[in-house]
Parts: C-alpha cells; sequence; structure tokens
C-alpha cells in the first residue's frame, strides 16, 4: 500500500512541477466558476488543467420511529458533508489524478487515483473511486444527490440520502483496486464499457487487507442511444443541466467478490461462522447485477433501478465438524440477499427550483428471522433550490421507510433541511 501512495505522490508532484513552470506563462488561466470550483489552466503547450472543488453542507434533521406500540422521537444538527476535491490532468503526458478529502467520516482520503490514458478511448485508473458495479444513483457523487442529508465517508449509514437500494445492498460507494474505462461511438450512440479489478472489502483501500477474502471483478455497460448526456448528468438524479434534447442511458452491471468478508461486500472482516469441510473458517462469493436507466429532458428527469445480490459456495457449513450445510435460506442469516426497485422523477425549472419524489420496495431473498434483509417500502418527497449554478443549493425533503420481518415491524419518519455551498 506504501507503494501506491508513493505513486500517487509522485503523480501530484509531477503535475505540480509542470504547474509552477508553466504558471508565469501569458496563456495561462485561473478561473472560477460558479458551483464547478477553480479551475487552472497551465499554458497551451503542457496542457495541465487544475480543478479545486470545496463543499460544505450543514443540515438539520427530525426522525421519528414507530416500533412495538411505542414512538421515539429524535433530533440532530450536523455537518452533512465537508470536503475538499482535487483534479488535475496533464494531457501531453496522459496523466491525471484524484484526490478527495472526507473530514465527517472515519478515514480522511474518501478518493485517492492515478489515471493514465492508455489511448483517446481508454483509460486505466488505480486507487480508490467511485465503484462502477453499483445502482447509477451510487454512481454520483453526494454532493449531486437529489436528497440531501448526512453520509459518513460516502456510506449509506442514514438510509435516506439514496434509499432502500444503497442502504440494503450496496453500503459504501467506493472501492480500490484497478478500473479501465473506454468509450466509443456507433453513429450517434454512445456506449461505455468498463471493467475493474478491485479488493472486494469497499472503502478501505489505503488499510490493511485481511488475507482470506478475494478480489471482486465486475464490468458496467452504459448504452446512450441519444447521444452523450451533458458533462455527468447521467448519473445524476435531477436534470441539473436541462438537457436541450431528450436523453436515455441503459445500463447494466454485474460483479462477483470472492470470500466476501462482510453482509454486503463493502467492508472488512465482519463475518464470522462459516467453514469449509476440512473445518477451516471460509466466507462465501457474493454476487451482484444491477439493470438501470436514466431519461432526462428540459429539466424532467426519469429514473429507475433494479439490484439482485445471491451468493454462491460449495462444500460451506456453519459448525467447523462440517455437519450442518450453509444453504441459501441459511445464508440470508450472514449476508444481505434479495432484490430492491427504485424509481424516481423530478423536474428543475428555469428559476432553479426543483421538486422529486421517489419510491422502492425491498423484498429479501428468504422472509426468515435472522435474516439481514426485510420487506421494505421507501418513499420520499423532496424540493429544492439550485443559486448561482449550483453554488449553492437549499433543499428539504421528508422520507417514509416502512419495515416488516417475522419477528418486528417499524415505520420511520426522516425529514432534513440542508444548505450546501460549492466554492
Amino acid at each position: 500500500m506504501k507503494k501506491i501512495l508513493f505513486l500517487f505522490c509522485f503523480a501530484l508532484l509531477f503535475i505540480n512541477n509542470a504547474a509552477m513552470a508553466q504558471l508565469a506563462q501569458a496563456d495561462s488561466t485561473f478561473v472560477y466558476i460558479n458551483g464547478e470550483g477553480t479551475f487552472i489552466k497551465l499554458g497551451k503547450g503542457e496542457g495541465t488543467v487544475i480543478n479545486l472543488l470545496t463543499t460544505v453542507q450543514p443540515g438539520v434533521q427530525f426522525g421519528r420511529l414507530d416500533s412495538l406500540s411505542k414512538k421515539t422521537n429524535n433530533s440532530r444538527m450536523s455537518l452533512n458533508l465537508v470536503r475538499l476535491s482535487l483534479m488535475a490532468t496533464n494531457a501531453r503526458n496522459k496523466v491525471s489524478v484524484g484526490l478527495v478529502t472526507d473530514f465527517t467520516g472515519t478515514s480522511p482520503i474518501l478518493e485517492g487515483w492515478i489515471g493514465y490514458d492508455i489511448s483517446k478511448r481508454a483509460k486505466l485508473i488505480l486507487g480508490q473511486k467511485q465503484s462502477h458495479t453499483n445502482n447509477r444513483l451510487a454512481m454520483a457523487d453526494e454532493r449531486y444527490a437529489q436528497t440531501m442529508g448526512q453520509t459518513i465517508a460516502g456510506k449509506s449509514n442514514d438510509g435516506t440520502l439514496y434509499g432502500g437500494l444503497m442502504q440494503n445492498f450496496v453500503g459504501a460507494t467506493r472501492e480500490g483496486g484497478l478500473f479501465l474505462e473506454t468509450n466509443f461511438n456507433i453513429n450517434k450512440m454512445r456506449i461505455y464499457p468498463s471493467v475493474s479489478l478491485t479488493t472486494g472489502e469497499g472503502q478501505n483501500f489505503f488499510s490493511s487487507q485481511p488475507t482470506s477474502s478475494g478480489f471482486k471483478y465486475g464490468g458496467r455497460l452504459d448504452i446512450m442511444p441519444l447521444g452523450d448526456f451533458i458533462k455527468n448528468n447521467a448519473f445524476i438524479a435531477h436534470d441539473i443541466y436541462r438537457e436541450p434534447k431528450p436523453k436515455l442511458a441503459i445500463g447494466v452491471a454485474a460483479s462477483l467478490n470472492q470470500k466476501a468478508s462482510s453482509p454486503i461486500g463493502s467492508e472488512s472482516a465482519l463475518i464470522s461462522g462459516i467453514y469449509n469441510a476440512s473445518g477451516k473458517a471460509d466466507l462465501a462469493d457474493y454476487r451482484k447485477i444491477v439493470v438501470d436507466f436514466a431519461f432526462k429532458n428540459r429539466g424532467f428527469a426519469l429514473i429507475g433501478e433494479y439490484i439482485k445480490n445471491t451468493v454462491s459456495g460449495k462444500d460451506l457449513f456453519t459448525n467447523a465438524g462440517a455437519t450442518n450445510k450453509l444453504t441459501a435460506e441459511v445464508a440470508s442469516t450472514f449476508y444481505n440477499l434479495g432484490s430492491a426497485v427504485n424509481i424516481q422523477s423530478s423536474y428543475v425549472f428555469k428559476t432553479g427550483w426543483a421538486i422529486d419524489g421517489r419510491y422502492a420496495i425491498v423484498k429479501p431473498e428468504f422472509d426468515i428471522a435472522g435474516s439481514k434483509v426485510s420487506d421494505q417500502k421507501w418513499a420520499t418527497f423532496g424540493i429544492n433550490k439550485y443559486i448561482k449554478n449550483n453554488a449553492l443549493r437549499v433543499g428539504i425533503n421528508t422520507n417514509y421507510i416502512e419495515s416488516t420481518s417475522p419477528t418486528v415491524s417499524t415505520k420511520k419518519w426522516i425529514n432534513n433541511f440542508a444548505v450546501q455551498i460549492l466554492l
């Protein structure tokens, strides 16, 4: 891991040296763009561009939990997001680096990666970044999430930020490893294939990895039959750029996390009590498939997502004596198994006001006592105001979560008010 940190620092140093060498040139520019941060462009011949973006999002949350005929109210104030991101590219040397710090999470580094342009259509990336094997909206930065609310180091701890799919089947939005991203056109159609080999431990790339777990193999294919979206608009809930022409994205992703050591395959060493035929501690393989789409035009957005998680593994048992078989039903008490559907829509007016709603249904693979996933229904309604090209955003949302299991049923209301500033 020290070698990777060294390579990352070396790439930053390389670009910084190029920046210092070009800073005095007359064709260098220093520009601030509302909602996108500061851009430093260094010399036409050098082709170095540095982007700095700071995010602060304070918020207030009010909630109520109805469970076992008892109502519990709670409220809190928090800093939902406090981040500083640095993205730098050097076109002449085909090198790019990204660093995102998170001052509200358990780890100061949320993203850290080095990229190299193999060709005009292919890029190889090493490090920790947004995973492409999750549902579409999990690939969007939290700063552009439809629902503003607390997130801890990019994880769905509270659940209201992304909803039922994230809370139950994704967990962390970043992963560490090797990524290959490509793109090409077929007439007006835009196609984005990508593959990855990651640690399978979520956002733990810059820490020691357990020797018992295996790698995670994943891939994604995005097809845009009506042409490309503006910037990263295909992975944002709202149509914040108000696409002037209809745009459609259809995506499918799949992954196999060998010997996953956590219930959602996004953390380390949380599962024990599984053994192989020799009586040694072992783990199952965690599989995920995702299908999603996004349609946008002139402020209107419609997004749908489907996700299904299963496990596989031969000759696994729940006792060292290898007499109690780990069936798929029993595995649902170790891993989050099941499926979910999310549908949401929104409209952004020319004035910057936005209204949105979403509804999600979560189904466990086995509705039994002890299952990690319960039968759930999620509903959200929100109102946002975008000011100065998203440099300032004010939003309020209300979320209803109903969960039913063989042992208990709960109803939860969570309401958020937040202000976000991008500089």
